[in-house]
């Protein structure tokens, strides 16, 4: 055992090491907008000065199919479908301008198309090209390899017009309305589109944030300008496809994720996972972020610069969460970022506040293919209500096994969904048409995925994966059918955490807030 003034001196040092940090964030914070807090580089500064361009001839007849394909964007030339010689002379005549892929600062590396400038993420090899040992980026490789001698385009000519397409009077074909609190609150955010003003809205799971974008989104539209819908998680992009497709039927879009089927092309409406917005320079009057705080964009350099490239310089952001971190949060209550918060589910009732019952040693039971008793008699309860049952598991391997556990003890379909699943979309769609009783998942659907009369059971909830955040998210799933409100939400744990009792003293709090307790 260490001596008691070696433990004594690491207790004070890291505590010492807290307090500095929780000094700089307190005192700096206040003088950095939100988005320089989450990046020091400066996509604009740090792009800009590498640009190889020419004077705009005016005389020159460009090409409008090489203007949709590079307006906005920031490409390599292997994303081009366009002659040799067209390119150049596009180059020549100042209508296509280029930077290399990677430059050197001070001998540092820089991608140019991602912002990394971490060494351990860029290596080299003996290039084919330019017949050298050529460094490339490897933090942004599954976009296409950028190296040192790989130059990216971007249109540098006069913009796209949309005047020649078939636009009509209104957009927004919904037969829908909002309440009371969503209508403030979309009339707040077309008020701070039109002030070209970043905004968050804050609403608990459950409040319609969709619905609440509508009128911005038509806005937008109705002024001929490119605006993009993003989330971190592709299960968001797919699930608000369908929705805005239905809402916005005359309006041409595209969705962006791994494995999409739609054609990268210029569209007034783009909905897209983060990472694809790499792709993007300049291109958007204003981005909406669904789930801002969700996993990988929360603390995310990479995506963080991807979104700051896509967007045009003045272009607002407007960040949507049920659960904003604690910086932003803080920027929000503090009125330094506009904002509104929306603390009852459109339906106006309230959070089903989860309960905490004890499981034992549920990692051992696991290990030993046991089912806990209080998870057993509660899953018997439930059979026959006919209620699906989202059943969150800490990972994968967890998710797999307690699955088989759940199938030999209740006679109901049951299916495991989390990442490597192949199918899970269509998975997902059997759950919710009542095909499927109880879905064993990971913290992949915690987020943007709507079930009707859908119990939630947290399978280890004091499990260190499960922060209040996740909780939150998760116990969000119940309760979202306005024909069964009071959806049951239970954490089965083996020793109550912080994160879980924070995680219910937040919804209480937004019940409270929104006049509901």
């Amino acid at each position: 055992m260490a001596p008691l003034w070696h433990r004594a001196s690491s207790i004070i040092t890291s505590r010492l090491h807290r307090n500095i940090i929780l000094f700089l964030n307190s005192h700096l914070t206040p003088f950095l907008t939100p988005l320089a807090r989450f990046s020091t580089q400066d996509p604009q500064a740090m792009i800009e000065p590498h640009w190889n361009q020419k004077h705009l001839n005016p005389h020159f007849s460009y090409s409008r199919p090489l203007q949709k394909q590079l307006y906005g964007r920031h490409l390599l030339r292997a994303e081009l479908d366009v002659d040799d010689e067209v390119l150049e002379a596009h180059l020549d005549s100042g209508y296509v301008k280029m930077a290399p892929g990677i430059v050197r600062d001070s001998g540092r590396p820089i991608c140019l198309r991602c912002g990394n400038t971490q060494p351990h993420l860029f290596s080299s090899y003996h290039c084919y090209r330019c017949q050298k040992q050529c460094i490339y980026c490897r933090q942004c490789i599954t976009m296409g390899v950028v190296k040192a001698c790989t130059p990216l385009y971007t249109w540098s000519g006069p913009p796209v017009d949309y005047g020649d397409q078939d636009f009509v009077e209104r957009f927004l074909q919904w037969g829908g309305s909002l309440t009371k609190a969503q209508q403030r609150a979309s009339d707040q955010l077309v008020n701070a589109v039109a002030r070209r003003e970043s905004f968050l809205i804050w609403a608990v799971c459950g409040a319609g944030k969709t619905e609440v974008l509508y009128q911005a989104l038509e806005y937008g539209l109705q002024r001929y300008g490119r605006q993009a819908i993003v989330s971190p998680r592709v299960d968001v992009i797919m699930e608000l496809s369908p929705r805005f497709q239905s809402v916005f039927p005359d309006v041409d879009f595209i969705s962006l994720y791994g494995g999409s089927q739609d054609e990268d092309r210029l569209t007034p409406l783009t909905l897209a996972t983060v990472h694809q917005l790499l792709r993007f320079y300049q291109a958007f009057d204003v981005i909406y972020v669904d789930e801002v705080d969700a996993y990988p964009f929360h603390n995310n350099p990479f995506l963080r610069f991807a979104l700051e490239k896509a967007r045009k310089p003045d272009a607002p952001i407007v960040y949507l969460s049920a659960t904003p971190d604690r910086q932003l949060k803080d920027s929000f209550q503090k009125g330094r970022v506009a904002g509104t918060k929306i603390p009852l589910r459109y339906h106006g009732h309230p959070l089903p506040v989860p309960t905490f019952r004890w499981l034992g040693n549920w990692q051992r039971q696991l290990r030993e293919r046991r089912l806990g008793r209080s998870l057993h008699r509660w899953l018997m309860k439930k059979v026959g209500c006919e209620h699906p049952i989202f059943m969150f598991v800490p990972t994968i391997a967890m998710a797999e096994i307690l699955a088989v556990r759940v199938r030999q003890v209740v006679d109901q379909p049951v299916a495991c969904v989390h990442s490597e699943t192949p199918g899970r979309r269509a998975m997902l769609e059997q759950f919710k048409a009542g095909d499927i009783s109880i879905l064993v998942t990971t913290t992949i659907l915690e987020r943007g995925v709507t079930v009707s009369r859908a119990d939630v059971a947290v399978f280890g909830a004091d499990d260190t994966r499960f922060d209040e955040k996740a909780l939150v998210q998760m116990a969000g799933r119940a309760g979202r059918d306005h024909r069964y409100p009071d959806g049951e939400v239970v954490f089965f744990h083996y020793g109550i955490t912080n994160h879980m009792v924070k995680a219910k003293n937040h919804i209480q709090m937004m019940n409270r807030e929104g006049g509901q307790g």
